[in-house]
């Protein structure tokens, strides 16, 4: 009974690197759909994103009949509870993609990103790739330090969308309202995304230690 119960709790988290890996495939699909105006990419996001849910779904209530059917104790039920909180966040990261690429798709084949802006989103972009690479391979791996330099990795997003703001609030700003609040809406989808990925490194660290390092 043991030995089942070990496997299940296995596929669940070989599950969760597998949802990691998708969110790493959305943003960086959605991210290209933007900066490229490629709306191949914006669709394949789409996609993506739509199958991280189902999946995503799915999982949780795999998770929830194991808590419900074996009533796990210790460490064992830090990481189902941890992993059912995760799947929310991955389900998030997903709808997250979503709405970049749709953005990048409302306004096909006009580019959505001002040239004096482009670099700040790539590396936005990029920062969101790395991040849920990282947090698939905290997941896979459940090392503590690891889930640690994630947290830390997350300064990274902050500053680049303290730059975002102080470039659409500036007097040299000359694209108008729209673009001021499509650009602040984009820095945003992306400092959420990453927030997610911190969200699932500290709670990593939870089933390890058994406590929630401070945010």
């Amino acid at each position: 009974m043991r030995e089942q119960f070990d496997e299940q709790l296995e596929e669940i988290r070989s599950d969760l690197v597998e949802l990691c890996a998708l969110t790493e495939v959305a943003i960086d699909c959605a991210t290209r759909a933007l900066l490229d105006t490629d709306r191949d990419a914006a669709d394949r996001a789409a996609e993506v994103c739509a199958d991280i849910d189902t999946r995503g779904r799915e999982l949780d209530y795999r998770a929830l009949t194991m808590i419900a059917r074996q009533q796990p104790v210790a460490q064992d039920l830090r990481a189902l509870i941890s992993g059912i909180h995760n799947i929310a966040d991955l389900r998030r990261m997903g709808s997250l993609a979503a709405h970049i690429a749709e953005v990048a798709r409302l306004h096909h084949p006009v580019p959505v990103v001002p040239f004096e802006l482009r670099g700040i989103i790539s590396d936005m972009g990029v920062a969101a790739t790395a991040q849920a690479a990282a947090a698939r391979e905290v997941v896979r791996t459940r090392d503590e330090a690891t889930a640690l330099d994630l947290i830390w990795a997350d300064e990274r997003t902050d500053e680049l969308l303290r730059k975002l703001f102080a470039a659409t609030k500036g007097d040299d700003w000359l694209y108008g309202a729209a673009s001021a609040v499509n650009m602040t809406l984009l820095g945003r989808f992306y400092e959420r995304f990453c927030d997610h990925t911190v969200e699932i490194s500290r709670r990593v660290i939870f089933v390890i230690t058994g406590e929630l390092p401070d945010e």
